[in-house]
C-alpha cells in the first residue's frame, strides 16, 4: 500500500540550484555582460573619434550648413545661387529628388502596366516580345543596367 504525500516531507522541498548554474540568473549575467561589453565599445569608440577630431581641429556640427556654398547646381524649383548656404542647397537637392522620384514612379507605373498587359495579350509577337523584355530586365542588375544606359547616352 502506498501513502499519498501531503507536501510537508522533506522530499518534496526543492532542492536549491547553485547560482551559476540557475539557466535564469545565468542569462541575466551573459545579458548584462553583453551590454557591459557593448557598453565600454560604445564609449572607446566615441572618445577615441573625439579626440582624434579635436587633435586634427576638425569641426563637428551642423553649423556648417550656414556658410557659403561656393557651387552652383544646375536646375531647380527655387531660386539658388553660388552665394547661398549648404543648407539652402540641401533643400533644393531634396526637392530635386522628389521631382525626379515622382515623375520615375509615373513613367515605371506606365510602362509596367503597358509591358504587363502585352505580355497578356492573344498576339503571339507582342507577348513573346514583353515576355523576352521582362525577362531580360528582372533579370540584369540595376546597376549594371544604370552603366549600360550611361554608357550609351553619354
Amino acid at each position: 500500500m502506498q501513502e499519498i504525500s501531503t507536501g510537508t516531507t522533506a522530499d518534496n522541498i526543492p532542492k536549491k540550484v547553485p547560482f551559476f548554474n540557475d539557466p535564469a540568473k545565468r542569462s541575466i549575467m551573459f545579458q548584462l555582460g553583453v551590454m557591459l561589453i557593448l557598453g565600454f565599445l560604445g564609449y572607446y569608440l566615441i572618445a577615441n573619434t573625439m579626440a582624434n577630431l579635436e587633435r586634427q581641429s576638425i569641426a563637428t556640427g551642423l553649423g556648417f550648413l550656414e556658410k557659403e556654398s561656393s557651387f552652383e547646381i544646375g536646375e531647380s524649383l527655387i531660386s539658388y545661387s553660388a552665394a547661398d548656404t549648404y543648407a539652402r542647397a540641401l533643400l533644393v537637392g531634396v526637392i530635386n529628388t522628389l521631382i525626379v522620384s515622382f515623375i520615375g514612379i509615373i513613367l515605371t507605373v506606365i510602362l509596367g502596366t503597358v509591358i504587363g498587359v502585352a505580355r497578356l495579350s492573344a498576339n503571339w509577337l507582342v507577348s513573346r516580345m514583353s515576355a523576352v523584355y521582362i525577362e531580360v530586365f528582372q533579370n540584369i542588375p540595376v546597376l549594371l543596367q544604370i552603366f549600360f544606359w550611361y554608357a550609351i547616352f553619354y
